[in-house]
Protein backbone atom coordinates (compact mmCIF):
# COMPACT_ATOMS: atom_id res chain seq x y z
CA UNK A 1 0.00 0.00 0.00
CA UNK A 2 1.38 3.59 -1.06
CA UNK A 3 2.38 5.36 1.62
CA UNK A 4 1.79 3.24 4.26
CA UNK A 5 4.10 4.72 6.88
CA UNK A 6 2.81 7.98 6.23
CA UNK A 7 -0.60 7.43 6.24
CA UNK A 8 -0.29 5.29 10.04
CA UNK A 9 1.25 8.21 11.27
CA UNK A 10 -1.49 10.51 10.33
CA UNK A 11 -3.82 8.23 11.75
CA UNK A 12 -2.19 8.12 15.34
CA UNK A 13 -1.94 12.16 14.94
CA UNK A 14 -5.41 12.27 14.55
CA UNK A 15 -6.21 10.74 17.60
CA UNK A 16 -7.87 7.25 15.20
CA UNK A 17 -7.77 4.05 15.40
CA UNK A 18 -7.84 3.33 12.06
CA UNK A 19 -9.15 4.29 8.51
CA UNK A 20 -11.92 2.44 6.90
CA UNK A 21 -11.64 2.08 3.39
CA UNK A 22 -14.85 1.13 1.84
CA UNK A 23 -16.49 0.75 -1.87
CA UNK A 24 -19.04 -0.90 -3.89
CA UNK A 25 -19.15 -0.64 -7.85
CA UNK A 26 -16.54 2.13 -7.44
CA UNK A 27 -18.78 4.74 -5.48
CA UNK A 28 -15.55 5.28 -3.77
CA UNK A 29 -12.19 6.05 -6.10
CA UNK A 30 -10.70 7.46 -3.04
CA UNK A 31 -10.94 4.08 -1.52
CA UNK A 32 -9.76 2.10 -4.67
CA UNK A 33 -6.44 4.24 -5.17
CA UNK A 34 -5.54 4.36 -1.34
CA UNK A 35 -5.94 0.48 -1.22
CA UNK A 36 -4.10 0.29 -4.88
CA UNK A 37 -6.64 -1.51 -6.58
CA UNK A 38 -5.48 -1.82 -10.14
CA UNK A 39 -8.14 0.60 -11.99
CA UNK A 40 -9.43 -2.93 -14.46
CA UNK A 41 -9.95 -4.90 -11.37
CA UNK A 42 -13.41 -5.94 -11.37
CA UNK A 43 -15.12 -5.89 -8.33
CA UNK A 44 -19.15 -6.16 -8.57
CA UNK A 45 -19.41 -6.69 -4.61
CA UNK A 46 -18.62 -4.13 -1.65
CA UNK A 47 -14.99 -4.54 -0.18
CA UNK A 48 -13.78 -3.26 2.74
CA UNK A 49 -10.33 -2.47 3.96
CA UNK A 50 -9.06 -1.64 7.29
CA UNK A 51 -5.75 0.27 8.00
CA UNK A 52 -4.78 0.29 11.66
CA UNK A 53 -3.01 3.11 13.32
CA UNK A 54 0.27 0.34 13.86
CA UNK A 55 -0.36 -3.12 12.23
CA UNK A 56 -0.66 -4.05 8.57
CA UNK A 57 -4.30 -3.51 7.10
CA UNK A 58 -7.02 -6.18 6.75
CA UNK A 59 -9.55 -6.49 4.09
CA UNK A 60 -12.42 -8.13 3.93
CA UNK A 61 -14.57 -9.06 0.16
CA UNK A 62 -17.64 -11.31 -0.87
CA UNK A 63 -16.27 -15.09 -1.41
CA UNK A 64 -16.88 -14.75 -5.20
CA UNK A 65 -14.38 -11.83 -5.55
CA UNK A 66 -11.58 -12.22 -2.71
CA UNK A 67 -9.28 -14.39 -5.28
CA UNK A 68 -9.02 -10.90 -7.09
CA UNK A 69 -7.71 -9.15 -4.49
CA UNK A 70 -5.21 -12.05 -2.93
CA UNK A 71 -2.04 -10.39 -4.56
CA UNK A 72 -2.95 -7.59 -2.54
CA UNK A 73 -4.07 -9.35 0.98
CA UNK A 74 -2.87 -12.60 1.06
CA UNK A 75 -5.09 -13.42 4.22
CA UNK A 76 -8.17 -11.54 3.28
CA UNK A 77 -11.44 -12.40 5.42
CA UNK A 78 -14.78 -13.36 3.17
CA UNK A 79 -18.41 -12.97 3.23
CA UNK A 80 -21.23 -14.52 1.65
CA UNK A 81 -24.44 -13.02 3.65
CA UNK A 82 -25.24 -9.80 4.51
CA UNK A 83 -25.54 -10.83 7.71
CA UNK A 84 -21.89 -12.22 7.24
CA UNK A 85 -20.51 -8.93 6.15
CA UNK A 86 -22.15 -7.18 8.86
CA UNK A 87 -20.58 -9.68 11.05
CA UNK A 88 -17.23 -9.24 8.78
CA UNK A 89 -16.89 -5.46 9.34
CA UNK A 90 -17.07 -5.89 12.96
CA UNK A 91 -14.08 -8.70 13.15
CA UNK A 92 -12.50 -6.19 10.63
CA UNK A 93 -12.01 -2.84 12.56
CA UNK A 94 -11.20 -5.04 15.99
CA UNK A 95 -11.03 -3.05 18.70
CA UNK A 96 -11.06 0.35 17.00
CA UNK A 97 -13.67 2.61 18.33
CA UNK A 98 -12.98 5.70 15.76
CA UNK A 99 -12.22 5.04 12.80
CA UNK A 100 -12.15 7.53 9.91
CA UNK A 101 -14.11 7.40 6.52
CA UNK A 102 -14.71 9.22 3.47
CA UNK A 103 -17.43 11.22 4.89
CA UNK A 104 -17.89 15.13 4.93
CA UNK A 105 -19.98 16.59 8.35
CA UNK A 106 -22.92 19.07 6.11
CA UNK A 107 -21.03 17.87 2.87
CA UNK A 108 -18.95 20.26 3.67
CA UNK A 109 -15.78 19.28 1.73
CA UNK A 110 -17.94 17.18 -1.40
CA UNK A 111 -14.61 15.77 -2.87
CA UNK A 112 -14.33 13.09 0.28
CA UNK A 113 -17.98 12.81 0.48
CA UNK A 114 -18.00 9.47 -0.70
CA UNK A 115 -19.58 6.70 1.42
CA UNK A 116 -23.37 6.05 1.19
CA UNK A 117 -25.33 6.97 4.33
CA UNK A 118 -26.82 3.85 4.45
CA UNK A 119 -22.88 2.36 4.73
CA UNK A 120 -22.76 5.03 7.73
CA UNK A 121 -25.57 3.78 9.50
CA UNK A 122 -24.38 0.06 9.30
CA UNK A 123 -20.85 1.30 10.67
CA UNK A 124 -22.33 3.45 13.74
CA UNK A 125 -24.45 0.59 14.23
CA UNK A 126 -21.61 -1.39 15.45
CA UNK A 127 -20.54 0.95 17.75
CA UNK A 128 -17.94 2.69 15.86
CA UNK A 129 -17.09 6.43 16.11
CA UNK A 130 -16.95 8.07 12.39
CA UNK A 131 -14.96 10.64 11.32
CA UNK A 132 -13.68 12.37 8.43
CA UNK A 133 -10.79 10.81 6.54
CA UNK A 134 -10.31 14.26 4.59
CA UNK A 135 -6.72 15.25 6.36
CA UNK A 136 -6.17 11.47 5.93
CA UNK A 137 -6.87 11.61 1.38
CA UNK A 138 -4.83 14.87 1.76
CA UNK A 139 -1.58 12.64 3.01
CA UNK A 140 -2.56 10.13 0.99
CA UNK A 141 -3.28 11.55 -2.24
CA UNK A 142 -2.42 14.94 -2.29
CA UNK A 143 0.96 15.39 -1.02
CA UNK A 144 3.78 15.21 -4.25
CA UNK A 145 7.07 13.21 -4.20
CA UNK A 146 9.99 15.11 -5.79
CA UNK A 147 9.39 13.32 -9.24
CA UNK A 148 5.95 14.91 -9.02
CA UNK A 149 7.22 18.32 -7.77
CA UNK A 150 9.26 18.28 -11.16
CA UNK A 151 7.17 17.17 -13.52
CA UNK A 152 4.76 20.00 -12.11
CA UNK A 153 7.27 22.68 -12.64
CA UNK A 154 8.41 20.96 -16.39
CA UNK A 155 4.37 21.35 -16.89
CA UNK A 156 3.67 25.03 -15.72
CA UNK A 157 7.10 26.46 -17.74
CA UNK A 158 5.23 24.92 -20.98
CA UNK A 159 2.45 26.36 -19.90
CA UNK A 160 4.13 29.75 -19.66
CA UNK A 161 5.22 29.27 -23.13
CA UNK A 162 2.15 28.17 -24.40
CA UNK A 163 0.50 30.92 -23.58
CA UNK A 164 3.11 33.71 -24.60
CA UNK A 165 3.00 31.71 -28.23
CA UNK A 166 -0.63 32.22 -28.23
CA UNK A 167 -0.83 35.60 -27.55
CA UNK A 168 2.22 36.69 -30.27
CA UNK A 169 0.22 34.45 -32.64
CA UNK A 170 -3.17 36.13 -32.02
CA UNK A 171 -0.94 39.50 -32.54
CA UNK A 172 0.63 38.77 -35.62
CA UNK A 173 -2.69 37.53 -37.07
CA UNK A 174 -4.20 40.96 -36.10
CA UNK A 175 -1.37 42.66 -37.64
CA UNK A 176 -1.78 40.87 -41.12
CA UNK A 177 -5.80 41.35 -40.71
CA UNK A 178 -6.46 37.48 -40.44
CA UNK A 179 -9.49 36.40 -39.39
CA UNK A 180 -8.94 35.02 -35.30
CA UNK A 181 -11.65 33.36 -33.36
CA UNK A 182 -11.69 31.42 -29.83
CA UNK A 183 -11.82 28.04 -31.81
CA UNK A 184 -8.78 29.23 -33.69
CA UNK A 185 -6.81 29.57 -30.83
CA UNK A 186 -8.12 27.09 -28.89
CA UNK A 187 -6.65 24.95 -31.80
CA UNK A 188 -3.23 26.79 -32.08
CA UNK A 189 -2.86 25.61 -28.05
CA UNK A 190 -3.72 22.24 -28.53
CA UNK A 191 -1.00 22.29 -31.47
CA UNK A 192 1.30 23.81 -28.49
CA UNK A 193 -0.14 21.37 -25.83
CA UNK A 194 1.29 18.11 -28.05
CA UNK A 195 4.62 20.16 -29.33
CA UNK A 196 5.36 20.05 -25.58
CA UNK A 197 4.37 16.81 -24.50
CA UNK A 198 1.30 17.96 -22.74
CA UNK A 199 -1.71 15.98 -22.00
CA UNK A 200 -4.86 17.53 -20.97
CA UNK A 201 -8.59 16.55 -19.68
CA UNK A 202 -10.30 19.39 -21.98
CA UNK A 203 -8.71 21.84 -24.05
CA UNK A 204 -8.40 25.34 -22.69
CA UNK A 205 -10.62 28.69 -22.13
CA UNK A 206 -10.99 30.89 -24.35
CA UNK A 207 -13.12 33.50 -23.69
CA UNK A 208 -13.87 36.75 -26.16
CA UNK A 209 -14.77 39.99 -24.51
CA UNK A 210 -18.29 38.57 -22.39
CA UNK A 211 -16.99 34.93 -22.79
CA UNK A 212 -14.16 36.12 -20.47
CA UNK A 213 -17.46 36.95 -17.61
CA UNK A 214 -17.83 32.96 -17.64
CA UNK A 215 -15.74 31.17 -15.76
CA UNK A 216 -16.28 28.04 -17.13
CA UNK A 217 -17.01 29.34 -20.50
CA UNK A 218 -16.09 26.73 -23.55
CA UNK A 219 -16.06 27.70 -27.24
CA UNK A 220 -18.27 26.71 -29.83
CA UNK A 221 -17.45 25.75 -33.54
CA UNK A 222 -21.13 26.15 -33.88
CA UNK A 223 -21.44 29.65 -32.45
CA UNK A 224 -17.56 30.78 -33.08
CA UNK A 225 -16.75 34.29 -31.63
CA UNK A 226 -14.25 36.31 -33.75
CA UNK A 227 -11.81 38.78 -31.91
CA UNK A 228 -11.37 41.84 -33.32
CA UNK A 229 -8.89 44.94 -32.31
CA UNK A 230 -10.65 46.47 -29.09
CA UNK A 231 -11.73 43.33 -27.72
CA UNK A 232 -10.45 41.68 -24.69
CA UNK A 233 -9.14 37.81 -24.02
CA UNK A 234 -8.92 35.34 -21.55
CA UNK A 235 -6.97 32.50 -22.06
CA UNK A 236 -7.14 29.36 -19.29
CA UNK A 237 -4.72 26.17 -20.00
CA UNK A 238 -3.85 23.36 -17.25
CA UNK A 239 -1.91 20.48 -18.51
CA UNK A 240 0.69 17.74 -17.63
CA UNK A 241 2.96 15.07 -19.17
CA UNK A 242 1.76 12.06 -20.23
CA UNK A 243 3.07 9.76 -17.14
CA UNK A 244 -0.58 9.43 -14.83
CA UNK A 245 1.83 10.37 -11.76
CA UNK A 246 2.38 13.72 -13.40
CA UNK A 247 0.77 16.44 -11.97
CA UNK A 248 -1.09 19.40 -13.83
CA UNK A 249 0.01 22.90 -14.07
CA UNK A 250 -2.94 25.39 -14.25
CA UNK A 251 -2.66 29.35 -15.23
CA UNK A 252 -5.32 32.13 -16.80
CA UNK A 253 -3.80 35.18 -18.24
CA UNK A 254 -5.49 38.05 -19.95
CA UNK A 255 -5.06 40.49 -22.60
CA UNK A 256 -6.22 43.15 -24.86
CA UNK A 257 -6.42 43.53 -28.71
CA UNK A 258 -4.88 46.87 -28.64
CA UNK A 259 -2.22 49.20 -27.24
CA UNK A 260 -3.97 50.75 -24.44
CA UNK A 261 -6.76 48.86 -22.07
CA UNK A 262 -9.58 50.98 -21.26
CA UNK A 263 -9.12 52.27 -17.65
CA UNK A 264 -12.08 50.52 -16.45
CA UNK A 265 -10.53 47.24 -17.70
CA UNK A 266 -6.88 48.51 -16.09
CA UNK A 267 -8.76 48.81 -13.00
CA UNK A 268 -10.12 45.22 -12.10
CA UNK A 269 -7.18 43.70 -13.64
CA UNK A 270 -5.25 45.65 -10.99
CA UNK A 271 -7.55 44.79 -8.09
CA UNK A 272 -7.47 41.03 -8.90
CA UNK A 273 -3.73 41.55 -9.26
CA UNK A 274 -3.57 42.87 -5.70
CA UNK A 275 -5.99 39.96 -4.75
CA UNK A 276 -3.60 37.71 -5.75
CA UNK A 277 -0.85 38.73 -4.54
CA UNK A 278 -2.05 39.19 -0.85
CA UNK A 279 -3.58 35.49 -0.61
CA UNK A 280 0.06 34.51 -1.46
CA UNK A 281 1.75 36.97 0.94
CA UNK A 282 -0.59 35.85 3.88
CA UNK A 283 0.02 32.04 3.09
CA UNK A 284 3.69 32.63 2.68
CA UNK A 285 3.91 35.05 6.32
CA UNK A 286 2.14 31.89 8.11
CA UNK A 287 4.24 29.43 6.74
CA UNK A 288 7.31 31.17 6.93
CA UNK A 289 6.23 31.86 10.72
CA UNK A 290 6.05 27.86 11.35
CA UNK A 291 2.17 28.69 12.02
CA UNK A 292 -0.54 26.27 10.56
CA UNK A 293 -2.47 28.33 7.84
CA UNK A 294 -5.75 26.35 6.32
CA UNK A 295 -7.67 26.50 2.79
CA UNK A 296 -10.35 29.17 3.69
CA UNK A 297 -8.48 31.68 5.61
CA UNK A 298 -6.47 31.69 2.29
CA UNK A 299 -9.54 32.48 0.80
CA UNK A 300 -11.04 35.25 2.72
CA UNK A 301 -7.61 37.06 2.51
CA UNK A 302 -7.76 36.98 -1.27
CA UNK A 303 -11.85 37.71 -1.46
CA UNK A 304 -11.33 40.70 1.62
CA UNK A 305 -9.05 42.80 -1.40
CA UNK A 306 -11.97 42.34 -4.10
CA UNK A 307 -14.79 43.37 -1.67
CA UNK A 308 -13.14 46.34 -0.23
CA UNK A 309 -12.80 47.20 -3.54
CA UNK A 310 -16.57 46.93 -4.13
CA UNK A 311 -16.70 44.17 -6.37
CA UNK A 312 -17.17 41.56 -3.92
CA UNK A 313 -20.34 40.13 -5.73
CA UNK A 314 -18.85 39.53 -9.08
CA UNK A 315 -16.29 37.02 -7.56
CA UNK A 316 -18.14 34.05 -7.78
CA UNK A 317 -15.93 31.17 -7.27
CA UNK A 318 -13.78 30.07 -4.57
CA UNK A 319 -9.69 31.69 -4.35
CA UNK A 320 -8.39 28.20 -5.63
CA UNK A 321 -8.18 24.45 -5.80
CA UNK A 322 -6.25 21.77 -4.70
CA UNK A 323 -3.71 20.35 -7.81
CA UNK A 324 -2.93 16.56 -8.38
CA UNK A 325 -2.31 14.07 -11.30
CA UNK A 326 -6.16 15.49 -11.82
CA UNK A 327 -6.33 19.09 -12.08
CA UNK A 328 -8.97 19.28 -9.30
CA UNK A 329 -7.20 16.93 -6.73
CA UNK A 330 -8.39 15.96 -3.77
CA UNK A 331 -6.25 18.12 -1.48
CA UNK A 332 -7.12 21.36 0.76
CA UNK A 333 -8.82 23.86 -1.71
CA UNK A 334 -8.62 27.61 -0.84
CA UNK A 335 -12.45 28.17 -0.17
CA UNK A 336 -14.58 29.89 2.31
CA UNK A 337 -17.12 30.67 -0.51
CA UNK A 338 -18.66 27.23 -1.99
CA UNK A 339 -17.40 25.65 0.90
CA UNK A 340 -15.40 26.07 3.79
CA UNK A 341 -12.37 23.90 3.55
CA UNK A 342 -10.63 23.92 7.29
CA UNK A 343 -7.94 21.48 5.89
CA UNK A 344 -4.38 22.84 6.70
CA UNK A 345 -1.31 23.78 4.03
CA UNK A 346 0.71 20.64 4.79
CA UNK A 347 4.13 20.13 3.32
CA UNK A 348 4.13 18.81 -0.22
CA UNK A 349 0.99 19.69 -1.59
CA UNK A 350 0.06 22.42 -4.56
CA UNK A 351 -2.81 24.14 -5.10
CA UNK A 352 -3.95 27.14 -7.59
CA UNK A 353 -4.48 30.79 -6.65
CA UNK A 354 -7.41 32.13 -9.32
CA UNK A 355 -9.32 35.37 -8.30
CA UNK A 356 -11.45 36.45 -10.55
CA UNK A 357 -13.89 40.06 -11.53
CA UNK A 358 -16.67 38.91 -13.60
CA UNK A 359 -18.46 41.59 -14.97
CA UNK A 360 -20.59 40.09 -18.27
CA UNK A 361 -23.06 43.58 -18.49
CA UNK A 362 -20.03 45.35 -19.23
CA UNK A 363 -18.74 42.61 -21.46
CA UNK A 364 -15.11 41.34 -19.86
CA UNK A 365 -13.90 39.54 -16.95
CA UNK A 366 -10.43 38.99 -15.11
CA UNK A 367 -8.72 35.94 -14.20
CA UNK A 368 -5.39 36.18 -12.85
CA UNK A 369 -4.54 32.28 -12.43
CA UNK A 370 -1.03 30.63 -10.71
CA UNK A 371 0.38 27.42 -8.95
CA UNK A 372 1.60 27.12 -5.51
CA UNK A 373 3.44 24.52 -3.65
CA UNK A 374 4.05 24.08 0.39
CA UNK A 375 7.42 23.77 0.44
CA UNK A 376 8.43 22.76 4.02
CA UNK A 377 8.87 26.23 5.81
CA UNK A 378 7.91 28.32 2.95
CA UNK A 379 5.19 28.76 -0.14
CA UNK A 380 6.65 28.62 -3.63
CA UNK A 381 4.76 30.38 -6.62
CA UNK A 382 5.58 27.77 -9.56
CA UNK A 383 3.96 29.64 -12.00
CA UNK A 384 6.55 32.36 -12.76
CA UNK A 385 6.65 34.99 -14.27
CA UNK A 386 3.30 36.20 -13.03
CA UNK A 387 1.20 38.51 -15.13
CA UNK A 388 1.36 42.14 -13.97
CA UNK A 389 -0.12 44.19 -17.02
CA UNK A 390 -2.41 42.87 -19.60
CA UNK A 391 -0.61 41.92 -22.48
CA UNK A 392 -1.27 44.17 -25.36
CA UNK A 393 -1.78 42.64 -28.60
Amino acid sequence: MHRLPEIQAAIRAGGLDGWLLYDFKGLNPIALRVAGIPADRFLSRRWACFIPATGEPRWIAHAIEAGGLRDLAPDIATYVSWQSWREGLRALVGTAQRVAMEVSPGCAIPYVSRVDAGTVELVRSLGLEIATSADLVQVAEAVWTPAQLASHRRACAALIEVQAATFAHVRERLAADLPVTECGIQDFMMVQFAARGLVTDHPPIVGVNGHAADPHFAPRRDADTPLHPGDFLLLDLWGREPDPDAIYGDITWVGYAGAAPPAHIREVFAIVREARDAAVAFAQARVRAGQPVYGYEVDDACRAVIEQAGFGPYFIHRTGHSIGTSDHGNGVNIDNLETQDRRRLIPGVGFSVEPGIYLPEEGFGVRLEIDCYVAGDDIEVTTLPLQDEIVRM
